[in-house]
């Protein structure tokens, strides 16, 4: 199948220009590799509306509003190569297969590469943290005596 647009990410960006392109009435494929950066996050903050809730459940709500969207399909995937054409892109997919669109949106966000520090990996969203903008609010609350372990939200 060819579509309008192919989006790869499946994070806030890429499940809101679904969204628009959907009401926009453009077939739309969202390929969503399933493994989002702030999945060690205890919750979504700065975002209007749903300021604290757990980032599972804003992929789920923001999944549900784009089901009713016909132009509109989501694939957990991988893309694994893009070859532009004059006309289209061509996106070979990790499950196998290639889908084509006239345009082509990256939404992949970023990817932490942690330093080979010892014990960095355990504590990765209890005591370090991928976002000292969204989880820097929540330790100003906390006393300053040692490692934080938890949110205001409860322990994680």
């Amino acid at each position: 199948m060819r579509y309008d647009v192919a989006i790869v990410g499946g994070g806030p960006a890429g499940l809101e220009a679904a969204l628009m392109l959907g009401r926009a009435r453009r077939r739309t494929l969202l390929i969503d590799a399933g493994r989002p950066r702030n999945a060690v996050s205890a919750s979504v903050n700065g975002f209007l509306s749903r300021d604290g809730v757990d980032p599972a459940e804003l992929r789920r709500i923001a999944r549900d509003q784009l089901a009713k969207y016909d132009t509109v399909e989501i694939r957990v995937d991988e893309v694994r190569h893009v070859v532009p054409t004059d006309a289209e892109y061509a996106l070979s997919l990790g499950t196998g297969g290639t889908v084509t669109a006239r345009r082509l949106l990256l939404a992949t966000g970023a990817r932490d590469e942690l330093p080979p520090i010892e014990g960095l990996t355990d504590l990765w969203g209890m005591g370090a943290f991928p976002c000292p903008h969204c989880d820097g609010w929540h330790l100003t609350k906390k006393p300053q005596s040692g490692r934080v372990s938890f949110y205001e939200g409860g322990a994680r």
